[in-house]
């Protein structure tokens, strides 16, 4: 039997999560996280992955972070950049080929920015293999960046599939996002949600717009200048300036101490997104000195205070054209879980229902374990493509019925769009006749008899919106 699986692998973090009984659950590893560092470490000749290559990196000389930067097709220089002064490792890069070095005790080691991807995916798919209640294939949805390729895309989808998954679809991390709150599932008013997702070391803005079950991406902003690591800096960069006024020394001097700090500034980070305060202790930091150390939630908050509008931007920039209103927020991304980054764009939309009831940093692969769930019940159909062309009504359609008008469907509806009305009648009423009238004035352009004198009274008729008609059906 196959069970249902979703996965986002960000530039920092990796969340797993599995679909049954029609529950989403984010699954553990081995260490008991949630989340998982999407961070490599080689350590002599074994690979560390995950925890493990994050807490020994200041140590390890082949570390890789910011891997799946690499991973789009459509790199720069910029993305070359930041993997290059986030890594330990050498990169190499010709005519958009990139290849990392690894030097050894034994040998050197080449490997490319996919076979690190696909070692990141292994780690997931031995835990979700440990879940597993009966034996059977690992049906896998993957979330990728908005902005990404088809190429991009499928190269994503290949490493998870030699990692062993089964991929069944590559679905866009703001979809990810609102399945994962069943937004889609309005299907009466026209809704707009922003989705923000502030990770490691971007983020992204996407305003949806939800009518019908059908979702629509009307505007879109992805930045690569802020992101959590920047927070994380500021914080370090505090900690340091606290050791160095009072032992004379400066960490900044040393990659090894600003290593550790930004190590022990992140977790302090985490801490603080869900209690008030953490305690900060760095064992021989520079020197065989060591740090101890109180930081207050207040504290983190003056820290980055002076970043806060930059985060703000993307969004102000976006809704600054958009003609409607946000109806809906939704927080993405690890660094969404600080407090003052979620009031903060509260703020701006002060009549905005916030849809925060997921970590943020595991809304997007539950939306995709929601999806592979749904999937699995569909038949083989090829979902490959990243756009298609759907059909929508044209004009409204209303429905009248002795001396009632209902407004069926609004223009702009999807097909198999459905409408169920109660209708209400007199016990001694035999037959009843609707027609279907593109306006309320004009003539009805279809009718509808049936005879209701055998049916309970009141009863339901169901419409449902097909290719070039409206099908009329007495439940």
């Amino acid at each position: 039997m196959a069970e249902a699986y979703g996965i986002h692998v960000g530039n920092s973090s990796a969340c797993l999560s599995s679909f049954g009984n029609g529950t989403v659950t984010v699954i553990a590893n081995d260490a008991g996280d949630r989340v998982t560092p999407a961070v490599l470490a080689l350590n002599g000749s074994e690979w560390e992955i995950g925890l493990p290559a994050k807490a020994g990196q200041a140590n390890s000389k082949s570390v890789i972070k910011y891997n799946k930067r690499l991973i789009n097709c459509d790199w720069n220089d910029e993305d070359l950049t930041t993997v290059e002064t986030s890594s330990s490792c050498r990169i190499i890069s010709d005519d958009r080929s990139v290849k990392y070095e690894f030097i050894t005790n034994e040998a050197t080691v080449y490997t490319s920015p996919d076979d690190i991807a696909t070692k990141i995916y292994a780690k997931l798919f031995t835990i979700a293999s440990h879940s597993m209640v009966t034996e059977g294939d690992l049906k896998l949805v993957v979330a990728a960046p908005l902005h990404w390729s088809k190429l991009s895309r499928q190269r994503l989808a290949k490493c998870a599939e030699l990692a062993g998954f089964d991929v069944l679809q590559v679905i866009s991390e703001p979809a990810a996002a609102l399945l994962a709150y069943n937004v889609e599932d309005n299907l009466d008013d026209d809704i707009n949600v922003l989705v923000y997702r502030l990770g490691g070391s971007s983020c992204d803005a996407s305003i949806v717009r939800v009518c019908g079950g059908f979702m629509t991406i009307e505007k879109s902003i992805h930045r690569t200048d802020i992101g959590g690591q920047y927070l994380t800096k500021d914080l370090a960069d505090y900690i340091a300036q606290e050791f160095r006024q009072k032992w004379k020394l400066d960490p900044n001097e040393s990659r090894r101490a600003m290593a550790k700090l930004i190590h022990h500034a992140d977790n302090c980070k985490h801490v603080l997104s869900t209690l008030t305060s953490a305690h900060v202790f760095i064992e021989s930091l520079l020197d065989g000195v060591d740090w101890s150390q109180n930081i207050s939630r207040a504290r983190f908050e003056n820290i980055i205070l002076c970043k806060i509008a930059d985060f703000m931007d993307p969004v102000q920039k976006l809704t600054a054209s958009f003609q409607g209103t946000i109806h809906k927020i939704i927080y993405c991304g690890g660094s969404m879980k600080i407090p003052k980054l979620q009031s903060a764009l509260a703020n701006l939309f002060p009549e905005a229902e916030l849809l925060s009831g997921l970590n943020p940093d595991e809304v997007i692969a539950t939306g995709c374990a929601k999806e592979a769930g749904l999937l699995l019940d569909l038949p083989d159909i090829s979902l490959n493509e990243v756009s298609s062309e759907a059909e929508f009504l044209g004009s409204n359609i209303y429905l009248k019925y002795l001396d009632k008008t209902v407004h069926l469907f609004k223009e702009g509806s999807p097909l198999y769009s459905q409408n169920i009305c109660n209708i209400d009648v007199a016990s001694d009423l035999k037959n009843i006749n609707f027609t279907l009238h593109e306006h309320p004035e004009k003539e009805h352009f279809a009718s509808e008899n049936f005879n209701v004198d055998s049916l309970c009274k009141p009863f339901n008729l169901k419409a449902t919106l097909q290719h070039s008609k409206v099908v009329l059906q007495v439940e």
